[in-house]
């Protein structure tokens, strides 16, 4: 194996280790988001002190900020592998290896 298939190998592993972290990331801030709304619509539903609404609220919102900057990140990194598969799909060097498999299936979601 010549160091530069290691070397793309490497990438491929750490760029799919990115994607596979962000996706995950994604979820869990959107599922954040999902019950801190509920949440504040069950204190308002219940009657809560407005003081403690608007702390929910105020959880919920700085919660909510964080979806934007890690889907773009999660897309970029998305795109990033892709170049780099679509790149290297020719590579018989690379394109049998498990790494290479692991990326596409990164890729699918």
């Amino acid at each position: 194996e010549s160091t530069m298939a290691m070397d793309l190998k490497r990438q491929v592993k750490v760029k799919t280790g990115v994607v596979k972290r962000l996706r995950k990331e994604l979820a869990m801030y959107e599922q954040e988001k999902v019950q801190n709304d509920k949440r504040v619509e069950d204190m308002r539903a219940s009657g809560a002190d407005v003081y403690d609404v608007r702390q929910a609220e105020r959880v919920a919102d700085e919660s909510a900020m964080m979806i934007p900057d890690c889907k773009v990140r999660f897309e970029a990194a998305i795109q990033d592998l892709q170049s780099l598969t679509d790149a290297e799909k020719e590579n018989a060097e690379i394109n049998e290896t498990e790494e290479f498999k692991l990326a596409l299936e990164a890729l699918e979601g």
